[in-house]
């Protein structure tokens, strides 16, 4: 599949590993997100040398290094039977950089090996090299290399990157010449990880996609999530249960203790895990509302689509009832695609903030959705200092029309944190607009987009498929895709 998007990644790794001084730089992030094919390129391209931490004991772990090294550097087999061996020769093999991944598995088995590559990093790397990438696919782990005093590598590091799922901007360069639509039900399943569109690029049927990749006997991703969260966690049943209730439309706090079986507060510690460490949940609090109203929703669609259709279906694919499960998901794929169409709608917005769009200026400092305690809900919410920004969604067979904006307006009245401030309307459709709607618009400076809007945005101001991205946009709001984690930030520890 194509390389595409990480360009400001290795732009920003090119800058921190060849600034004229050495460089410890940490990159990290969850399973599947591209970590190795990026580092992999970059080794290729600034000849640098990459090594793989083997699942094996100490000594396992360095006789395949001392293989890797030898293969890698064009020598002689080196044989390492310390850690301090191994580091001592680093400076020998004659690369620019070192490449480390999966450092997480010399931390579970060995951590003298870390404290071993602080000494002579302290001794040596840091003033004659070589540069050091180490990365890792278990976030809380390789997080613990750094987050207090007493960490090995506190303070250390000149280069940290995290690598966070792909926004829709990016996900559509995967289908060059697919309509919007099919774009859109391909991210809404397999969500911002390139690894999972492997099972949709190059098919035409969406649903044979989904067949092969959840629902077959040797399906490769009906234990996709569980063996991520069996990475990170020593025991994921009651983050499951987390997942699955958010995914089946609880989004409370109070409603996920109920329906998980918690006492009030005891979901926290667990919650701030996804959240933080995972990238598997984000709390909403609504713009231009009350602080106390959060809710808790899934940050990547395709863990809202595997804990809505096929962890709640497990059961029945274990009997061999694939084809009762796909009925399902063909039955309700419309309304599940519809929530991530919301999600679809923020970002495009966010890539055309501080600019003027058909003639409407947007300008806003925070985005996301607004609801109260009425259950009254509005798609879209930007606020600037200027003005306020209100939206609907809509992933419907039918035009949108008049009655849609009347009933935003009507809205608009309930919203408390206005402020004063104007407010202007913007509708978001994927079929389109009646006349009546369309006539009326451009009088009232109301933001029109359906599936061709939303293409051009995406096009003019990320870059057509097959193209490179440009630079990232402001990216603003709570919840919601960023447009893009494209920098890598210096950091003291």
């Amino acid at each position: 599949m194509e390389f595409v998007n990480r360009f400001q990644e290795l732009e920003g790794l090119r800058k921190v590993l060849f600034g004229g001084r050495p460089a410890l730089v940490r990159v990290y992030g969850r399973r599947r997100l591209g970590k190795t094919e990026l580092l992999r390129k970059l080794c290729a391209e600034q000849d640098g040398l990459y090594l793989l931490m083997e699942e094996a004991d100490p000594v396992q772990q360095r006789d395949s290094l001392s293989d890797q090294v030898a293969g890698g550097a064009g020598g002689l087999r080196v044989p390492f039977r310390s850690w301090d061996a191994f580091w001592e020769y680093l400076p020998k093999v004659g690369k620019r950089f070192v490449v480390l991944d999966e450092f997480q598995r010399v931390l579970a088995i060995d951590p003298l090996a870390v404290s071993r590559l602080q000494h002579h990093w302290d001794a040596s790397f840091q003033h004659s090299g070589p540069s050091l990438v180490l990365c890792g696919s278990s976030v809380g782990m390789m997080q613990r290399l750094t987050t207090r005093r007493s960490a090995p590598l506190f303070g250390r590091l000149t280069g940290d990157l995290r690598l966070r799922p792909f926004g829709y901007a990016a996900v559509r360069l995967l289908y060059p010449g697919e309509p919007e639509e099919e774009r859109v039900r391909r991210y809404a399943v397999f969500g911002g990880t390139p690894y999972y569109h492997t099972f949709a690029v190059g098919r035409k049927d969406l649903f044979e996609g989904i067949r092969t990749a959840f629902l077959e006997p040797i399906a490769p991703l009906v234990e996709e999530p569980q063996n991520l969260l069996r990475l990170e966690l020593k025991s994921p049943s009651r983050y499951n249960s987390i997942l699955l209730e958010i995914a089946k439309g609880t989004h409370g706090l109070r409603g996920l203790e109920s329906k998980v079986g918690v006492s009030q507060g005891g979901l926290g510690p667990y919650l701030e895990t996804l959240r933080h460490d995972l990238d598997l949940v984000e709390m909403e609090e609504p713009v231009c509302g009350g602080k106390k109203r959060a809710r808790y929703i899934l940050a990547d669609p395709f863990f809202a689509f595997y804990f809505r259709f096929i962890f709640p279906n497990r059961p029945l694919l274990e009997l061999g009832s694939d084809d009762q499960v796909l009925d399902q998901i063909k039955e309700n794929l419309n309304s599940y695609v519809a929530l991530q169409f919301d999600r679809i709608a923020q970002e495009a917005l966010r890539w055309i903030n501080g600019s003027t769009w058909n003639g409407v200026p947007m300008d806003f400092d925070q985005m996301g959705r607004w609801w109260n305690r009425s259950g009254e809900e509005i798609d879209l919410v930007a606020r600037g200092e200027r003005e306020v920004l209100l939206g609907e969604v809509k992933w419907s067979q039918r035009a949108v029309g008049m009655e849609l904006l009347q009933d935003l307006e009507r809205k608009s009245e309930l919203v408390e944190g206005i402020g004063g401030r104007p407010i202007r309307f913007t509708l978001i459709s994927k079929s389109g607009f009646t006349p009546e709607l369309l006539e009326v618009a451009p009088k009232r400076r109301i933001l029109l987009l359906d599936l061709e809007g939303l293409s051009e945005i995406f096009d003019r101001t990320y870059g057509k498929p097959g193209g490179m991205a440009p630079s990232t946009p402001e990216g603003s709001g709570n919840g919601g895709p960023e447009p893009s984690k494209g920098t890598i930030p210096t950091s003291s520890g």
